[in-house]
């Protein structure tokens, strides 16, 4: 049955991911148009970055490796790398990178424009972030129906 489980974890953690850059995307979407704040600081978009494998889990996570007993009074129940383990914050599987772009707009009666009359916006291509969108909401429904034949296979393995 850890087979099934692991799959519903490793899915979990997919879901997780979709869900943030679904957050993000519409952040980005809902900021497109936002005028700089009062001191000049302007949105920047922002992005969800995988992390490599190698970031995320260390290599005792990824090897899952147990000893076998063959007393009880062998080996006590625990080898302290659970307890560690149990103790550290997780790592995501992303990090959260800002786009650092902007793009002048000629607006010489907006308030906040320049001398010129440009006023800094936010470099967002909203169709651009929807492609985005659709893209994560597929994932998430991807994800979903691995979820629902992972549960109906487990379901299947206990009628027998």
């Amino acid at each position: 049955m850890e087979g099934i489980f692991g799959i519903l974890r490793e899915n979990l953690k997919g879901l997780q991911t979709q869900m943030k850059q679904i957050q993000l995307v519409s952040e980005n979407i809902a900021n497109a148009e936002r005028l700089p704040d009062e001191n000049g600081a302007v949105y920047h978009r922002k992005v969800l970055v995988p992390r490599s494998i190698n970031e995320v889990d260390t290599f005792a996570d990824q090897m899952h490796l147990t000893l076998q007993k063959s007393s009880a009074y062998h080996i006590s129940g625990s080898t302290g790398l659970q307890d560690i383990k149990n103790n550290l914050p997780q790592k995501e599987a992303y990090q959260i990178e800002e786009i650092k772009q902007e793009k002048l707009v000629y607006d010489p009666t907006n308030p906040r424009s320049d001398k010129n009359g440009y006023v800094k916006m936010p470099e967002i291509n909203v169709v651009s972030e929807m492609v985005d969108l659709i893209e994560a909401s597929r994932s998430y429904e991807a994800n979903i129906t691995v979820m629902q034949a992972a549960k109906e296979l487990a379901k299947n393995t206990l009628k027998l």
